[in-house]
């Protein structure tokens, strides 16, 4: 250590961010572009100033953050009489066992992480589909209401028709009761001359 603090790192030992596990050529540029240089780095970022970064949400800063402190944790320096030859060696060699070991892990955060968008996606369409079943409920309730107003109006108005037929017919027989009176008083009339 350059400085000879117990965990502390120069940057000639820091981790490169294109070193760390699930971090591609993109992501690198795109992190470092934000001040995120270092694997150390990244582990020591704040959450939410991690998910303040354009393109990184929750959950991607959360599996990326428990990648760096994993890799962090692998690479830490076993203590402060570290500073012989054979210690950085035995130590290179040790950080190279360590990312063969730590690959499954690394993966396995990934796939939880595309499971969790997955689920959340999942649930997602599940609280879509029942917003839709509830329009459509509600559509059909509406529909049954119309119809039912449509049933009452359709037999008013058979009741209205009905009795305006039946006083057409009245004014009618009336109408004829009239024209008979006055056709038999006007015969009744002939039958008088005739005499």
């Amino acid at each position: 250590m350059a400085d000879g603090t117990a965990g502390m790192k120069d940057e000639a030992e820091m981790t490169p961010i294109q070193n760390m596990r699930g971090v591609g050529p993109a992501l690198a540029r795109h992190l470092r572009a934000h001040g995120v240089a270092t694997v150390e780095e990244l582990a020591a970022i704040d959450d939410g100033d991690l998910c303040r970064i354009p393109g990184i949400g929750e959950r991607r800063a959360a599996v990326l953050k428990r990648v760096a402190l994993m890799e962090e944790e692998t690479v830490a320096e076993p203590g402060p009489d570290a500073n012989s030859a054979d210690d950085e060696k035995t130590k290179s060699s040790s950080v190279q066992a360590a990312d063969q070991d730590r690959s499954p892990s690394a993966s396995e955060l990934e796939m939880k992480a595309r499971l969790a968008e997955a689920e959340a996606a999942r649930l997602a369409a599940e609280i879509k589909a029942a917003k839709a079943e509830a329009k459509a409920a509600k559509a059909k309730r509406k529909a049954a209401v119309l119809a039912e107003e449509f049933a009452e109006a359709r037999i008013k108005a058979k009741q209205k028709a009905k009795k305006v037929k039946a006083k057409a017919k009245k004014a009618i027989e009336k109408e004829k009761a009239k024209a008979k009176a006055i056709l038999d008083a006007k015969a009744a009339e002939k039958k008088k001359k005739r005499k």
